[in-house]
């Protein structure tokens, strides 16, 4: 089993009662978002070309996987609440540090920088 495969897994373990074969694409939608997100953290300046974007994506799987599982539940909870920061509804209420993925699930991702 593939590091992806594996997120998967994961994700469909997380989602537990509410997870429905229907939601294949959403699921393996949020784990490409989660390592784009990554990488774009560890690669700041972008890509030189498609292969230096392929070896960056498997890096990001090897060493950080569990922070791309972890943005992609973040985003699976999100479902439907997208943009908003806070919200209550029939007596529970929820705030979001930020519309998109907070700052606090990147810390650790180290950057790596190029010399022009």
């Amino acid at each position: 089993m593939d590091v992806e495969e594996k997120l998967l897994q994961a994700l469909i373990n997380y989602a537990g009662d509410d997870y429905d074969k229907s939601q294949d694409p959403f699921l393996l939608n949020l784990i490409e978002d989660a390592i784009d997100e990554v990488c774009s953290v560890m690669y700041p300046c972008g890509y030189k070309d498609a292969e230096f974007k392929q070896k960056a994506r498997d890096k990001a799987l090897l060493n950080y996987e569990s922070k791309i599982r972890r943005i992609a539940e973040y985003h699976y909870d999100k479902q439907g609440k997208e943009g908003v920061t806070s919200y209550s509804e029939n007596g529970s209420s929820a705030s979001y540090e930020n519309s998109g993925t907070p700052d606090s699930y990147f810390r650790g991702i180290i950057p790596i920088s190029a010399i022009l």
